[in-house]
């Protein structure tokens, strides 16, 4: 009996070494820099936001991806690479945002007023097969564009 007592007791505090090891912090073999891993559920086939449609692209383009608003925590707009958002003007057909001088593009480019344009053209540009053409609407000559009554200009060299 007391050979099966010592036999559980040791077993017991091997365990309780092995959890309590496994919890200990390692300074050493940590990084100071964070990731995420995140998993889709099929291959990516394009991240072009002009034409995605799958979930796994949308979800990927979203988590890639900063617009001039984001959405915070009570899922209300809040300016993301915009830094300020001037008061409509021209009864409410005109706005300006001012962008954040430090945005950059991976590569270190600046990110300008330019590179929101050409997307926004890019993305209504029957040419580039656009999905979500409908987001557009209310923009001036959106539609008319949509509907192909009006050719885009493409102001980007």
């Amino acid at each position: 009996m007391k050979k099966k007592n010592g036999l559980l007791l040791g077993t017991v505090t091997l365990l309780a070494a092995v959890v309590l090891a496994g919890c200990s912090s390692n300074n050493a073999n940590q990084s100071s820099k964070k990731s995420i891993a995140l998993m889709q559920t099929s291959d990516l086939t394009s991240l072009d936001n002009t034409n995605q449609a799958t979930m796994p692209e949308f979800n990927t383009l979203t988590n890639i991806s900063e617009g001039l608003y984001r959405l915070n925590d009570k899922d209300q707009p809040v300016a993301a690479m915009a830094t300020q958002i001037e008061k409509p003007t021209d009864n409410g057909k005109k706005y300006v945002f001012h962008i954040r001088k430090n945005a950059k593009w991976s590569n270190g480019d600046p990110v300008t007023a330019a590179d929101f344009e050409y997307s926004w053209k890019r993305s209504l540009n029957p040419k580039n097969n656009p999905v979500y053409t409908y987001v557009f609407s209310g923009i001036k000559n959106a539609d008319a564009i949509i509907a192909g009554k009006k050719i885009l200009q493409d102001t980007r060299n």
